[in-house]
Parts: C-alpha cells; sequence; structure tokens
C-alpha cells in the first residue's frame, strides 16, 4: 500500500511539471520574447540641385554695318539726323570723294568761309528739288544731303561766271566709279531751290554717318564733310 501512494504522488508531481513547461509558452507570459519589427532605414531625397552652368546668352543682334577697325571713332556716330543753322550765299562750286581706313568721305567745297547749314537724314527715297521728281540710287540706304548754299551758276559772287555745278539728276559720282568702296555707292544732285543744294548719297546699309563743318580761312572756303562708317 505504501509503494502505491508513493507512485501517485511522483505521477501526480510529474504532472504538474509538465502543465509548468506548457503554460510558459502561452500569451500574457512574461518570458515570451516580444517580435522585433524590422523594416528598411528610410531614406531622404534632396530636391535635384540647379544646374551649375549658366544658361547660354543669345547671340547679340545683327547690324547692318561689320563693326569697325580698332581705333575707329563710328561706333558712335549712329544714324539719325545731323543738323546745324546757318546759311551762305558763296557757291557750292565742287564735290569730292575720298577713301579713308575708317570711312568714305563726301566733301562739300564753299567758296566763302560764311558758315553754311546743312540737313543730313536717311529718307526712302530723294526728290529732285522743286519738281519732286524721284531720284533712285544705288544702294540699300540713301541720304539726302541739304547744303544750305546756292550752286555754282546761280549764286551771286561772281566767280567763275558761266559754269554750273551739276543739272538736276547728274551723278556726280557714278556707281561703277565707287563699286568696290567699303559703303559710299553714289552721288547724285538733286537740284538747287531757294538757296539750298540738295544730293542723294547711295550707301551700302544704313551705315553710321558723321557730319563735320571745316572752315578754312586761309583758302577762304568752307567744307562740310560727310563721313560715312565702314
Amino acid at each position: 500500500m505504501r509503494r502505491t501512494a508513493h507512485a501517485i504522488a511522483a505521477a501526480a508531481a510529474l504532472a504538474v511539471l509538465s502543465a509548468c513547461s506548457q503554460n510558459s509558452g502561452a500569451p500574457g507570459s512574461s518570458s515570451a520574447a516580444a517580435p522585433t519589427a524590422t523594416s528598411a532605414p528610410a531614406t531622404s531625397q534632396s530636391p535635384a540641385a540647379p544646374p551649375t552652368t549658366p544658361p547660354a546668352s543669345p547671340p547679340p543682334p545683327r547690324t547692318d554695318a561689320p563693326p569697325a577697325p580698332p581705333g575707329c571713332p563710328s561706333a558712335n556716330w549712329g544714324t539719325g539726323a545731323k543738323e546745324a543753322a546757318g546759311s551762305s550765299t558763296d557757291a557750292l562750286y565742287l564735290v569730292r570723294v575720298g577713301r579713308h581706313d575708317c570711312y568714305d568721305r563726301v566733301v562739300f567745297t564753299i567758296n566763302g568761309t560764311a558758315a553754311a547749314g546743312y540737313s543730313v537724314r536717311y529718307v526712302p527715297l530723294v526728290t529732285a528739288d522743286p519738281s519732286g521728281r524721284p531720284l533712285p540710287v544705288p544702294g540699300g540706304a540713301v541720304l539726302q544731303v541739304v547744303i544750305r548754299a546756292p550752286e555754282q551758276g546761280a549764286d551771286t559772287s561772281g566767280h567763275q561766271p558761266g559754269r554750273v555745278l551739276a543739272a538736276t539728276g547728274d551723278y556726280l559720282y557714278p556707281s561703277a566709279r565707287l563699286a568696290s568702296w567699303p559703303s559710299l555707292r553714289a552721288v547724285r544732285f538733286a537740284g538747287f531751290f531757294e538757296g539750298q543744294c540738295t544730293f542723294a548719297v547711295g550707301t551700302r546699309a544704313k551705315l553710321p554717318f558723321r557730319v563735320l563743318a571745316l572752315p578754312d580761312a586761309v583758302n577762304h572756303v568752307e567744307r562740310i564733310a560727310l563721313d560715312l562708317a565702314h
């Protein structure tokens, strides 16, 4: 009987130990390891950096004339009208042309030192004065040149009687003679009326120009120079 009692007690103890062993994995047990969630580390993306190369600048605007050679003053002349007050009763008796490093020149010579006014401007077409007849000239543009002095033969000075500067419409310098020049294309007389002479000066394009009054007391003349930039 005593052995049987010991055997029953041992079996009961084994049953209790087995039950404790099974309960140790149950939910709520303090010894259960909590599952660990793993995830890829977050990555941040910075805004795209702006390009380090600045945008290309637009090409410079095209002009009618190529740049003047270094040292030439013509870059600041402009294409706007040039005028000077004044008037002479002495005869405009000579028109000459010349080539220079930076410009082509037309010179109007007046037989006296009184300041003769002038007006020089680009126009669509020069017309004969006073008839209004069109006087086209070769070139890509035309300057109307007004010198406020009478033409030779219409003045009252009495110099070289019987000689005249030109007839209205005459070419003083035709295109065939000036075809190879950088700027000047033709010089045509547009007439004399009310104390002033008008000329049509053909140019290669609408080029910068200047006008200079050059009195010469030694030779008792005044020269008005028109310079056309290359």
